[in-house]
């Protein structure tokens, strides 16, 4: 009887045994992917803003857009919703009232 008992428990450990190769596996194969992910791409962060100071500097060319149409800020629109408001909602309430009991 001992002998039929013995038998399961190696094959748990074996079973234990390779799971662990296979997630060391895993993890080294990840660790290389990533190594070899971050030497290929360069993480490019750029600045959220950036400000140029042209004074004492003499610039030449032409203007594409004439300097009067540009607009700082936009007026919002107001529109009339479509959707609309009800002030009364007593029908609705003595109805659900009736059908909750």
């Amino acid at each position: 009887m001992e002998e039929g008992r013995v038998v399961p428990a190696v094959k748990i450990l074996v079973a234990l045994v390779w799971l662990t190769a296979v997630a060391l596996l895993a993890m080294t194969l990840g660790m290389w992917t990533a190594a070899n992910s971050a030497e290929r791409e360069p993480r490019v962060v750029y600045p959220k803003e950036t400000k140029l100071n042209f004074e004492g500097m003499q610039l030449e060319g032409e203007l594409r857009n004439p300097g009067e149409f540009y607009f700082k800020i936009r007026p919002q629109e107001k529109f009339d919703s479509l959707v609309k408001r009800r002030r009364n909602f007593h029908r609705e309430m003595l109805r659900d009232a009736v059908m909750s009991r």
